[in-house]
């Protein structure tokens, strides 16, 4: 927390953050206001989903096939809205610090075999910045929630998304599962939504049968058995203070 003089000005800084300085209006925290909201949870819902399906197979004598099927998550942006209000300001404060102690309880499932990042360290006494916090992120999935004064109450709002760039272009021509004279079509079709990333396996087979299109005797399963709601639980701080105008 270093204090140091640039010109005529005197700053203090957290980081690269700028805690206190000559030329800004001074802030007065009132500690002994502080709101501590224990056993504190922040939740996020599994995404809107869809399916992706592969086949391949080589005919002849030892006619062999192949599938794997795959739940997607579609491209989508939610907004929790205002929860609460979760504390209430003293009369006449203009401005609120937050701080959090979060460790994330429930895992969501893995997006193509990884563990969906946490931008939040576990269990450790966090300043939030603006009240705000990005918590997960993972290829196209991002997660945050923050922090919002309306009148004296203090609300919570989570957001999350899932980055559209539109059709991911491998699916097989017409998305069909058939070729144009009759036959097995093989690569990959979506079940709705061709935007939609492939994220979570959920069958693969193999064998002599080339019966494994979608629907078909032998098929690869399209039972969807990822859930990638999250859940972050702890102690959130909230200290009241005024800035002198």
């Amino acid at each position: 927390m270093p204090v140091f003089k640039s010109g005529g000005e005197i700053y203090h800084t957290e980081g690269s953050d700028i805690r206190w300085a000559t030329t800004r209006a001074p802030l007065l925290l009132l500690p002994g206001y502080t709101s501590t909201l224990i056993n504190f949870d922040v939740s996020f819902p599994d995404f809107a989903k869809d399916n992706a399906y592969g086949l391949d197979y080589a005919a002849g004598t030892f006619a062999q096939s192949w599938c794997a099927s795959f739940a997607s998550i579609i491209p989508q942006e939610w907004d929790s809205g205002l929860t609460g209000p979760i504390a209430t300001l003293p009369t006449g404060v203009n401005h609120f610090e937050i701080d959090v102690e979060l460790s994330r309880v429930v895992e969501p499932s893995t997006y193509i075999g990884k563990t969906i990042a946490k931008s939040l360290a576990d269990g450790e006494r966090t300043w939030l910045n603006g009240g705000s916090c990005e918590v997960e992120r993972l290829g196209p999935i991002i997660r945050m929630f923050r922090f919002e004064r309306s009148g004296d109450g203090i609300y919570l709002r989570r957001k999350q998304s899932v980055e559209d760039i539109g059709n991911q272009g491998y699916w097989a021509p017409g998305n069909s599962q058939s070729t144009g004279s009759g036959g097995i079509q093989r690569g990959w079709t979506y079940g709705s939504n061709p935007n939609a990333w492939p994220a979570f396996l959920l069958d693969t087979r193999t064998g002599g049968s080339i019966s494994k299109r979608r629907g078909e005797a032998n098929a690869c399963s399209l039972v969807d058995t990822s859930n990638y709601s999250s859940l972050w639980r702890g102690t959130v701080f909230i200290t009241p203070g005024h800035i002198k105008s």
